[in-house]
């Protein structure tokens, strides 16, 4: 039997249980209390989830509200007028709301900024036309530049392209459903602004393109005609087709004819064309790292340009969709055919390079052949030499006054050991002397002939002499004209040529041969090889008619170079 134990050593026992029970309860409590937030917790975000789901991410303020932000835009003039009555009537315009500021440059000229690596001073750019940033974001990647990252974003309103000109000649064109294609034909003539700061001419030349089915020898003629036509803006071209004496248009846009106004000495009517229908559109172009505040105010701006379709007509300009406002002289003028449609702007962007590429002045070194082979027959009544002279001749007459040439001629050992001889040297085709001394030397070129074919030495000389003398922003090019293969063994051989043209060759300087044989005895192979190391052509004329043929097909290779099909 066990002794009794005192109740009083039990008293401690007793608390140490009642504390365990207390302590027990507290952490049953404080589980319950956890589980609860975290309920409470999963509630509330789904409530919030759904909530962010049911809203938009960046709704733009309401009406009366100020914009969360300031905006400075650049806006190109054509469209500036019309942004400027948008946004004096934007919610919130009042002067204790952020500032909103429009400021007027040419497209063009915010373009060759931003391609040279300006800092951009706007929030949203408004060019009167998509292929701007375009144009700036690809110059500046051939160049290499860091340039600004544009974020191109819905178009807000457009205007069609189309012929201005008077009423007569407007009626005879639509009779006939006159469109891009029928300009082949030459029964009018064409004004166009500057390409390369008006972007309805781009458009323009882009729509030619198109509606002559991508004939690169066409367009380059047609093109090259048009630049005689050329002046520097839409207002200029409007001033020449209203005085001109014959049937003449000028390629601009809708607008530009609308605003012109009724004060005019010789008021013009859009022709809208019948075949391809292009449309300059308006975008907003933003920043890519652009702040959130910043793109919810140009949320609204879009916003509030979608519903000002009158303001927009009163500046002659339609909507994003091309839809002139009802009531509008647009809306009076539009064509009944097929609406116009925006121009592709990589594409249009483009075509400019390759206008501006045809169209830039020459500097053509004609290296002609004078070895004994040229006095052989070619036809029944024409030696080679004589053919040679009639390319030079004909060279020298499609190039532009703003061009610069040089004659140079080859045989075997012309000057002790060399094989090339300069007789006129590099000067501008605008000066009459110069001209006709380089025309009369090419009539001229059978009194020099005599020796061998010193091709290949000559040809290295010509594109050494070329890449020491370049001139930046100017078709830099060797006109190469020979009958026969080379005949100078003391000299290069082909593959040692090849070697030294490769060594030679620099992106940033190119200098191209244009390699043209006549006859049936010419190495063409060897000459397709040169030109492919210095990316140019060869070409092979058999007859005096394939002369045209082929100096069209060479002018056409400066607008795709380096990569011709």
């Amino acid at each position: 039997m066990q002794p009794n134990t005192p109740a009083g050593d039990n008293a401690p026992t007793r608390a140490a249980a009642r504390a365990a029970q207390h302590r027990k309860r507290s952490l049953i409590l404080l589980a319950v209390i956890l589980t609860l937030a975290v309920a409470i917790a999963v509630v509330l975000g789904i409530l919030f989830l759904r909530g962010a789901a049911d809203e938009p991410e960046t709704a733009p303020p309401a009406a009366g509200e100020c914009l969360p932000s300031a905006l400075r835009i650049t806006s190109d003039p054509a469209v500036a007028g019309a942004l400027e009555a948008i946004v004096a009537d934007l919610p919130g315009s009042g002067s204790d709301c952020p500032d909103v500021t429009v400021r007027a440059e040419d497209s063009a000229v915010t373009a060759a900024a931003l391609a040279a690596g300006s800092a951009p001073d706007f929030d949203v750019w408004v060019p009167d036309s998509a292929m701007w940033p375009a144009r700036a974001t690809g110059q500046a990647e051939l160049t290499g530049v860091d340039a600004a990252d544009l974020v191109v974003g819905a178009t807000v309103a457009t205007t069609p392209v189309v012929f201005a000109t008077t009423e007569p000649t407007a009626t005879a064109l639509q009779t006939e459903g006159a469109g891009f294609a029928t300009l082949a034909g030459r029964t009018v003539a064409a004004v166009l602004p500057d390409p390369a700061t008006v972007a309805a001419s781009s458009a323009a030349l882009l729509a030619l393109q198109t509606a002559l089915g991508g004939d690169a020898r066409t367009f380059t003629a047609l093109a090259l005609a048009l630049d005689t036509g050329v002046v520097p803006t839409a207002a200029d071209a409007l001033a020449a087709a209203a005085a001109s004496t014959t049937p003449t248009i000028a390629m601009t846009t809708e607008q530009a004819v609308l605003e012109q106004g009724d004060d005019a000495a010789t008021p013009l009517v859009p022709v809208y064309p019948a075949d391809v229908k292009p449309a300059v559109s308006v975008p907003l172009v933003t920043l890519a790292d652009a702040s959130g505040d910043t793109l919810m105010a140009v949320d609204a701006l879009a916003a509030a340009i979608a519903d000002a379709g009158d303001q927009l007509a009163e500046y002659g300009l339609r909507d994003a969709e091309g839809n002139a406002a009802p009531g509008s002289t647009a809306e009076a003028a539009e064509d009944p055919g097929a609406a116009a449609e925006p121009s592709d702007s990589a594409n249009q962007a483009e075509v400019l390079r390759t206008w501006q590429i045809l169209t830039a002045p020459s500097r053509m070194l004609s290296l002609n052949d004078v070895s004994g082979s040229m006095l052989q027959p070619a036809t029944a009544d024409m030696r080679r030499i004589d053919l040679f002279e009639q390319a030079a001749v004909r060279a020298v007459n499609s190039l532009s006054a703003d061009s610069s040439l040089a004659t140079w001629v080859f045989s075997s050992r012309r000057i002790g050991g060399q094989d090339w001889q300069e007789i006129v040297p590099f000067g501008p085709l605008g000066d009459p002397a110069h001209k006709q001394r380089t025309i009369d030397t090419a009539n001229g070129l059978d009194s020099l002939v005599g020796g061998g074919t010193g091709l290949y030495d000559s040809v290295l000389a010509a594109v050494q002499y070329m890449r020491d003398t370049y001139v930046p922003g100017q078709i830099n090019l060797v006109l190469l004209n020979t009958d026969g293969y080379n005949e100078d063994d003391d000299g290069l051989d082909l593959p040692a040529l090849l070697t030294q043209l490769e060594a030679l060759r620099d992106p940033a300087k190119p200098v191209a041969v244009i390699a043209i044989g006549y006859g049936p005895d010419t190495d063409q192979a060897a000459l397709e090889q040169i030109a492919a190391a210095t990316d140019g052509a060869a070409y092979q004329a058999l007859q005096p008619t394939d002369i045209g043929t082929v100096l069209v097909d060479a002018v056409t290779q400066r607008g795709c170079r380096p990569n011709c099909g």
